[in-house]
């Protein structure tokens, strides 16, 4: 039975902070919020704190008010899942739900389905969990689910145990901003029925989109419970609001919301995401935010053909990074380490493998800085990887052996 998949080990977990770079430091690097459109929250914050004050500044309900799983439900069925409150859970933040979904299912020593690359941070929690990884390949329509079948039958054989979970980004993937193709979805849902493993689908930036029609989510195609949907409002609304939501069967959200530790979310910022989601304004902000984060796509997209040609790259459709890989022989540490003394903050790819030694790679992100200084940053970028280029500081480094670029 799938139910057997579930375990109750709690693990406390020290999550990466990333620090908020300096005034003199052009950003390419934290997925920050453009700050120039930060909404304005101040009337529901107002109501929240007067007419709903004998709640909202009292302890609130451990799942999350009913009001705000009430209009998760109607954002989900927009997207093609079909979900009741019970089939909600509100947290603090998408990484909050990703962590019970861990102590749900996660022993030491068990093993979790990745992308390579995969999002960071994920990286970094799985392992203070102490989990292993079985890395999947990804190109330009995302993880490569042949790879996938392949390896797990590979375990079959062998009379290994095959991983309780496959975690993913579907939309405009973190770091390689590429999206999943809808006969992908599908598959990996198949794949998860045969093999016995959950997926985790992360889709934080599914909204923020630069043109063309939405993907239906993976959990559209989930008709066994397999799916552990995983959302917030931090790319599509304002970061700083810490709410994030989780959507699954029944079983798996009464599961995870006993297993909660916080006492409930804060009432007070779920009235005011109530607010925001009943009244439209998230859906105009994010159209809003989409728009404007095309100009910045577009405008790091030219600059690296003009400054950068060198480095190989796919556009984005969406979300908030570029994925480019370095010529042979540049250490991604390195550049990074050199742009920030120049003025630039971009982060090495290192981190978004799980083995932490592939080199050539760097993640770009375009929602923090204003497209002019985007354009400059990646001028500088380039002066910094010419120098590099006849510098005893770019040290060989063997490239990587597969990537969605080859």
């Amino acid at each position: 039975m799938m139910t057997s998949r579930l375990a109750s080990r709690a693990v406390n977990l020290n999550t990466e902070v990333h620090v908020a770079p300096g005034k003199e430091q052009i950003s390419l690097g934290g997925g920050y919020a453009f700050a120039d459109m930060l909404p304005d929250i101040g009337e529901a914050a107002v109501q929240a704190a007067s007419v709903f004050r004998k709640t909202s500044l009292q302890y609130g309900p451990l799942r999350g008010l009913p009001e705000l799983r009430t209009e998760i439900v109607k954002l989900l069925g927009e997207d093609g899942v079909q979900a009741a409150i019970d089939n909600v859970l509100i947290v603090n933040g998408a990484k909050a739900g990703i962590e019970l979904a861990l102590k749900l299912f996660i022993e030491k020593g068990d093993t979790i389905i990745v992308t390579r690359p995969n999002y960071a941070t994920a990286l970094h929690i799985f392992r203070n969990h102490e989990a292993s990884f079985l890395e999947i390949g990804m190109d330009g329509d995302g993880l490569i689910p042949e790879e996938l079948e392949r390896k797990l039958n590979d375990l079959r054989i062998k009379g290994a145990a095959i991983p309780k979970l496959l975690y993913i980004v579907p939309d405009f993937h973190n770091p390689t901003g590429v999206t999943l193709s809808e006969a992908r979805r599908r598959r990996l849902v198949e794949l998860a029925g045969v093999f016995d493993f959950y997926i985790i689908e992360d889709d934080p930036y599914r909204h923020v989109t630069f043109g063309g029609p939405l993907l239906h989510p993976i959990h559209a195609f989930d008709n066994d419970g397999r799916v552990i949907g995983v959302g917030t409002v931090s790319k599509i609304f304002a970061p700083g609001i810490r709410i994030g939501w989780v959507h699954a069967s029944k079983d798996i959200i009464a599961r995870m919301a006993a297993m909660k530790s916080d006492g409930g979310c804060s009432p007070f910022i779920q009235y005011i995401v109530t607010s925001m989601l009943r009244s439209g304004e998230i859906k105009r902000h994010t159209q809003e935010l989409s728009a404007e984060l095309k100009v910045h796509h577009d405008t790091m997209v030219r600059a690296l053909q003009e400054f950068l040609p060198e480095l190989k790259f796919i556009p984005a459709r969406g979300g908030y990074y570029l994925w480019a890989q370095l010529p042979d022989g540049m250490d991604c540490d390195v550049l990074a380490t050199e742009a920030e003394q120049s003025g630039v903050t971009i982060f090495s790819g290192k981190p978004y493998f799980a083995d932490r030694k592939t080199a050539n790679f760097i993640r770009l992100c375009f929602s923090n800085s204003k497209p002019a200084e985007i354009e400059r940053g990646i001028n500088i970028l380039s002066d910094v990887v010419k120098r590099l280029h006849n510098s005893a500081n770019a040290t060989p480094m063997a490239t990587a052996s597969a990537s969605h670029f080859d």
